[in-house]
């Protein structure tokens, strides 16, 4: 997709994008220039005849000539829009204008309202490609894609120019997320992933190691690779590094859950709680989408992406309940629930990523049901040991149209775990069950800034919302990047 800049008289776009408030008669220069275009009949379809006073989401189409449709969309009251109103609006506007022209450029004005001007513009190039995410790779009948967005202004700044760098890269890993999570699970192995992995060293020029089972054996991860026993497919252990030139500002490990199907092992899921269990990789999904992001923007900080890929299924050589498996750092486990197998995994690649001399490490992770119920499906869950580090994540996460939610990590949480035959039991019962995982994996970093996201409830949509449709969602992606960028 082509993301452009230029001024109204530049325009080429054949949907032009242009937005009124609900409590003001102010029209916008992108409007008064399609109104010339239309002789005034814009201006009086719109306040006379067909809109009413710009309510939040409404919208009017209008053939200006015959080059040129505009869609004029309502925000609402001025003081109460907010960037992730904005962000619904233009992700809302995007599937209007596919559904007018399946082949077509839209333009978009960057609106005068209390949000800066530059983040209107970031947020207008990753909502438009939410709004316009579609997979169809396995459809016989493709349908040509909208490939071209227009920021249009008269005033573009540097600033502006830099938001909507860091937006079309944002969304791009938001794309490469939701594609690869969508991917069928007979395709998206870990053998496959750890070759997507590879491709994307190759590209960006990143360094890369990939460890295969024998190499993970000799890093003492049996905790991991009693998960993926029960699999034909064996295991792998991917690690990417971007470094800047210069000395990095900071050193960051970005974790991600990598079961790439998760059948719930022995105790194995119902039917339909495994119809949508391919994307339990979301999160490798998603630091490997957001590497090659930090690779094209070059921020200053050194950035490491782990992922322990594997499946989790029921066979013969499966792990079993009252198994008592060893973490890298030497903790044991005692199999409690063999469904409860990313915290597993996630163990020894925290433990991993305590040997790279790390400043802060970040998971983000498909973990717990607990969390669905806690906050359900358009908030994520966000846990960690630092406190500094989570506000200024759950700013980023504001500041990227993304709701977090603090959840504790309390030292009474160990009482879940209490195990008599090993260090920890794997799950501690329903109650607390997003705190008690994370509690779970602190135990397995040494690192005083780490930060848990479980995104369980948010990573898979069966329900469309007022911004992203059914199916994956890439979330998290552009908070984590945000925040990535202001270290």
């Amino acid at each position: 997709m082509r993301f452009l800049t230029k001024k109204i008289q530049e325009m080429s776009a054949n949907i032009a994008v242009c937005y009124i408030f609900e409590d003001s008669l102010e029209i916008s220069p992108m409007f008064e220039y399609l109104n010339s275009l239309s002789n005034g009949t814009l201006c009086k379809q719109v306040f006379e005849y067909k809109m009413n006073k710009g309510n939040f989401l409404e919208s009017f189409k209008m053939a200006i000539n015959n080059e040129v449709t505009a869609l004029v969309v309502g925000l609402g009251k001025q003081c109460e829009l907010t960037r992730k109103k904005f962000s619904q609006v233009v992700a809302n506007t995007s599937r209007l204008a596919k559904n007018i022209s399946k082949n077509a450029a839209i333009a978009f004005e960057l609106p005068i309202c209390q949000i800066p001007k530059a983040d209107i513009a970031q947020i207008t190039i990753t909502a438009s490609r939410i709004g316009l995410y579609e997979f169809n790779k396995y459809l016989k009948e493709k349908i040509e894609k909208i490939d071209t967005i227009e920021i249009i202004d008269d005033n573009l700044t540097v600033e502006i120019e830099k938001n909507i760098l860091i937006g079309a890269y944002s969304s791009f890993a938001m794309k490469f997320t939701k594609d690869l999570v969508n991917e069928s699970a007979q395709v998206a192995t870990p053998s496959y992933i750890s070759r997507v992995a590879e491709q994307i060293a190759t590209d960006y020029n990143l360094e890369i190691k990939v460890y295969d089972k024998k190499q993970i054996k000799a890093l003492n991860m049996n905790a991991f690779l009693a998960v993926g026993q029960g699999s034909k497919h064996e295991p792998k252990f991917i690690h990417l590094t971007y470094r800047p030139i210069g000395t990095p500002k900071k050193k960051i490990a970005l974790v991600g859950k990598g079961i790439t199907f998760d059948a719930g092992g022995m105790n194995i899921k119902p039917a339909a709680s495994m119809l949508t269990m391919k994307d339990d990789m979301t999160g490798a999904a998603s630091v490997l989408g957001i590497i090659q992001a930090i690779a094209k923007l070059k921020p200053q900080i050194e950035l490491h992406v782990i992922s322990a890929l594997c499946e989790n299924m029921t066979s013969g050589s499966a792990y079993k309940q009252g198994d008592v498996l060893t973490a890298m750092n030497g903790k044991t486990i005692e199999v409690d629930n063999t469904d409860a197998e990313g915290r597993i995994t996630l163990a020894d690649a925290l433990c991993y990523a305590d040997t790279l001399g790390v400043d802060e490490v970040i998971d983000i992770a498909t973990l717990t049901g607990a969390v669905v119920v806690a906050l359900g499906n358009n908030i994520t869950g966000v846990l960690g040991n630092n406190q500094q580090q989570i506000d200024n994540f759950k700013k980023c996460a504001e500041l990227s149209c993304e709701n977090v939610w603090q959840m504790p990590i309390l030292d009474e949480l160990k009482d879940n775990l209490k195990s008599e035959i090993a260090d920890f039991k794997n799950t501690g019962g329903r109650n607390a069950g997003t705190s008690t995982a994370a509690w779970f994996l602190s135990n397995f970093t040494q690192s005083t800034s780490w930060m848990h996201l479980d995104i369980a409830g948010t990573a898979w949509l069966d329900k469309s919302n007022k911004e992203t449709l059914s199916g994956p969602t890439g979330v998290m992606v552009r908070s984590i990047i945000r925040y990535l960028l202001t270290i």
